[in-house]
């Protein structure tokens, strides 16, 4: 499992732990940037570095268009920088790359244009601090369709699963011609007939 798997599945406790300390930091007042208003897809939570790691909690988030998302820093000398956005979006992050914050600050931005936001912590990037934002029409459906081996979390090629059919029905042959061929017959000695 990887770390970005990992951090898909520990996402659920990771966004109960941003929110307590997004109120933290309200009550003592951090410093906060707005960026783009309010919209009607209420608020999302992404920690930015949660115990001095080098991760964004959750490193993928799905949200619908008109959402709010919230950046919370909870360790110091990180950023938000955009690698790539949607056609027609207009999201900058934090601003230049040389530009760090620290604990506590907080940065909000609306997302409404619908596709991936990809973006890294620009002086961890390397080291895997890295975010990707969806925005879909539908960022909870997650049911219905065919899912992907790796969606699942299952580290397997598809040659692999191929050629573990191929053996299986191989195997599945040798296995039929031997016993009709060598089974039961009188010859064998196992008719099960008396003395």
């Amino acid at each position: 499992m990887n770390r970005r798997e990992f951090l898909r599945a520990a996402g659920g406790s990771a966004a109960a732990v941003a929110a307590t300390a997004q109120s933290a930091a309200a009550q003592e007042g951090g410093g906060n940037e707005s960026s783009g208003g309010g919209g009607g897809g209420g608020t999302q939570t992404v920690a930015v570095g949660p115990g001095n790691s080098l991760v964004f909690e959750p490193a993928e988030l799905a949200i619908a268009p008109g959402t709010t998302v919230e950046f919370v820093w909870e360790s110091d000398g990180h950023n938000v920088v955009p690698e790539s956005v949607p056609e027609g979006a207009s999201w900058e992050g934090t601003g230049p790359e040389s530009e760090l914050f620290d604990t506590g600050h907080t940065y909000t931005h609306t997302f409404s244009t619908l596709g991936d936001y990809e973006y890294v912590c620009s002086p961890h990037a390397t080291a895997g601090m890295v975010g990707t934002i969806t925005v879909t029409e539908n960022p909870g459906s997650g049911g219905g369709g065919e899912k992907e081996l790796h969606e699942l979390g299952v580290p397997i090629q598809a040659h692999w699963v191929g050629a573990s059919t191929i053996l299986g029905i191989i195997v599945t042959i040798v296995y039929t011609f031997y016993i009709l061929k060598y089974g039961e017959s009188a010859n064998t000695g196992n008719t099960g007939g008396g003395e």
